[in-house]
């Protein structure tokens, strides 16, 4: 299959490590042009580039908070410019409301900590993806591709603010879509499961990780690399009629 990303010019998102590490790579690895964003650890930014760069592939690390407009304007306009536009958008950062997943129930979370996920999570996305839509317009081309979660639709205890941030990219993807598909430009949502990246690794007891493989149908945690494999295909010219989807990469769980 031939997914005609060459040249292309591929921003994602939170994309130091994990599944958007996995998806850089992989985009880069179709000689695409890859820009993966942080928000405040640049030095894991600047070591994934690198290690993308030392295989000969295109890979440049720029700083965008999506707590601040003012930061994703610059990113979104420093990519345009030194590259000469936008095709491909991966919203894949994720906020859970601190350094760490912070589970309470719902009448325990306060109102700031609970409207701090929507805005990173919605208000976040929206920015990003506005602000990169006139690239695409330009190039009558585009692909926007949101990373949300099962979670979204199994839901989660504690995790109220979390799951509705991310259910809502369902329908932004879905109206998105009506209204942009016509112009060439095609947005979908990616649900993964449980996946094993190196945080989770670390986090979770084996045992408890074995566990969890065990009660899914495909016997097997899903990795970084099973998620990147739909989103590049989402992402590229190879996709010519899946639009407003939301698909889950679960295991079949």
């Amino acid at each position: 299959m031939n997914l005609e990303l060459k040249e292309k010019v591929v921003v994602v998102t939170g994309a130091s490590k994990g599944i958007g590490k996995a998806t850089a790579k992989q985009f880069a690895a179709e000689e695409a042009h890859v820009i993966i964003t942080y928000a405040n650890d640049q030095e894991t930014a600047s070591r994934t580039a690198e290690e993308i760069r030392a295989q000969g592939l295109s890979c440049q690390a720029v700083r965008l908070n999506l707590e601040n407009s003012e930061s994703i304007q610059k990113a979104v306009e420093f990519v345009g410019k030194e590259f000469g536009g936008i095709d491909v958008l991966v919203n894949n950062a994720v906020f859970w409301g601190g350094a760490a997943p912070k589970f309470e129930p719902f009448e325990h979370t306060s109102t700031d900590s609970w409207f701090s996920v929507i805005d990173q999570n919605l208000k976040g996305t929206y920015l990003v993806t506005k602000a990169v839509l006139p690239y695409m317009r330009k190039r009558e081309w585009g692909r926007l591709v949101h990373v949300s979660s099962n979670l979204a639709e199994d839901g989660m205890t504690g995790g109220t603010s979390y799951t509705a941030s991310k259910s809502a990219l369902s329908g932004f993807s879905k109206s998105l879509s009506l209204e942009l598909a016509a112009e060439g430009i095609f947005s979908n949502v990616v649900m993964p499961g449980f996946t094993l990246t190196e945080s989770n690794a670390s986090v979770f007891p084996k045992d408890l990780l074995k566990k969890h493989a065990e009660s899914i149908p495909a016997k097997r945690l899903g990795t970084p690399e099973d998620v990147a494999n739909l989103i590049v295909y989402l992402g590229s010219k190879a996709n010519s009629y899946v639009i407003g989807e939301t698909i889950r990469v679960t295991g079949g769980r």
